[in-house]
């Protein structure tokens, strides 16, 4: 499956601005490793944080700005089934175009 999801909010950057979007690819195409920036599901929305370390309740994920970030330091780790795709690339407007 291929996500394209638009960026709300600043946690993210410098990798990821807001009104840009993402693509990312199922985790059955991609595999999730430390430092990967991830999209899963978290209620009732899906967020995009980077992958920290794996632990046995799944992924500890944060923002790439933590003051701004709510994160697996507020809500532990996403469990590995929650984690639906990794992001490969950014863009919009196409100036913003860049691998992750």
């Amino acid at each position: 499956m291929i996500y394209l999801l638009r960026v709300r909010g600043d946690s993210m950057l410098p990798t990821l601005r807001p009104g840009g979007f993402v693509l990312a690819l199922s985790t059955r195409l991609l595999q999730v490793a430390p430092g990967s920036v991830v999209v899963f599901r978290r209620r009732d929305e899906l967020l995009i944080k980077r992958t920290l370390t794996r632990e046995d309740a799944g992924w500890f994920v944060v923002g790439d700005q933590p003051s701004r970030s709510t994160d697996s330091r507020r809500f532990g780790a996403v469990p590995r089934e929650d984690i639906r795709a990794v992001a490969v690339c950014s863009w919009w407007p196409i100036r913003w175009l860049y691998r992750i």
